[in-house]
């Protein structure tokens, strides 16, 4: 049970569909076909702008006015580690504490990944929370560059990804790619198994408790402990912002690898790499989290929809 709650933990985020210019399966639909060649098309089309915008901004750099960005984050990178570690134990263990029988196999078939879903979100919230007041107190580290005000970030959040999303849909076609080259089969549409237990049932309360978690517990405790602990680790233990980003974008993605259907694995976890860069740069670029949680619940929300419409 410690197991499975830990892999929901980890995986509920990754909600994604496998990009395709290809129909997800041998029974789709024409119709289905061509809405998501559709999608993938515009995302091609719209990736040289994002690009273009990128490169002409030249955001990416990671840089202040005055010099290289310097982490504005409190909590020393040992304490950041354990804090990441704890919050992990602390969801899988309120996950594993669910009684069995508040869990029957047939009757509604979300019920289980509803329960356990929210059960280790607050789990490891209640290790997080506590830590994030304490490093207020904490003194910043000489020279670091002052967090942009709530507002501000939350909007840079949002245009980070309207620019990130392209990029990850292309990444992803190109993963498909790979994918079918190496296996010789079409993978599914759907590239994520919470993401096809929504399409699959009708909704009722426990799917909107599992897609609320997805598009809003999820984002908020996962951008605690990987943009938040994580990266704020590997960036006081003396990593540049690039090295750190990478770095925690890496086992973000190994992370949820648990999740994804085998047909689809090179392909979602290209998306999401490129997703966990994006938010790592809007992390470096805000100093601060909650834009990078928007984006994220954005990334989920939008990711759902799709689903619901494709199929």
């Amino acid at each position: 049970m410690f197991a499975v709650a830990a892999i929901t933990l980890l995986g509920s985020t990754g909600i994604l569909l496998a990009a395709s210019i290809e129909p997800g399966s041998a029974d789709s639909s024409v119709e289905v076909s061509a809405d998501a060649e559709w999608i993938s098309l515009m995302s091609l089309i719209l990736t040289p702008v994002s690009i273009l915008v990128l490169w002409r901004t030249q955001c990416w750099r990671l840089r202040a006015a005055n010099g290289p960005l310097v982490s504005p984050w409190r909590i020393p990178p040992v304490v950041s580690l354990g804090m990441f570690g704890l919050a992990l134990l602390g969801g899988g263990l309120a996950a594993s504490m669910i009684p069995p029988s508040w869990i029957p196999p047939t009757t509604a078939p979300l019920r289980s990944t509803a329960l356990i879903g929210w059960a280790a979100t607050a789990g490891s919230l209640l290790f997080c929370v506590p830590a994030l007041l304490l490093a207020k107190n904490l003194p910043l580290p000489k020279g670091a560059t002052p967090p942009v005000r709530t507002p501000r970030g939350i909007s840079m959040g949002v245009v980070g990804f309207l620019l990130a999303i392209p990029l990850i849909e292309t990444g992803a076609i190109l993963g498909q790619v790979v994918q079918q080259w190496l296996s010789a089969t079409t993978p599914n549409l759907i590239a994520h198994e919470t993401l096809n237990a929504l399409v699959s049932v009708t909704p009722d309360i426990w799917w909107w408790m599992v897609a609320a978690n997805a598009v809003i517990g999820a984002p908020v405790i996962e951008e605690i402990l990987y943009r938040g602990f994580l990266q704020q680790a590997f960036r006081r233990a003396g990593a540049g912002a690039w090295p750190a980003i990478l770095l925690t974008g890496s086992i973000f993605s190994l992370m949820h690898y648990a999740v994804l259907p085998p047909d689809t694995a090179i392909s979602a976890m290209t998306a999401l790499l490129l997703l966990a860069i994006a938010l790592g740069m809007i992390r470096e670029r805000t100093g601060r989290i909650a834009p990078c949680m928007v984006a994220h619940g954005m990334f989920n929300a939008l990711n759902l929809g799709l689903a619901l419409w494709l199929t």
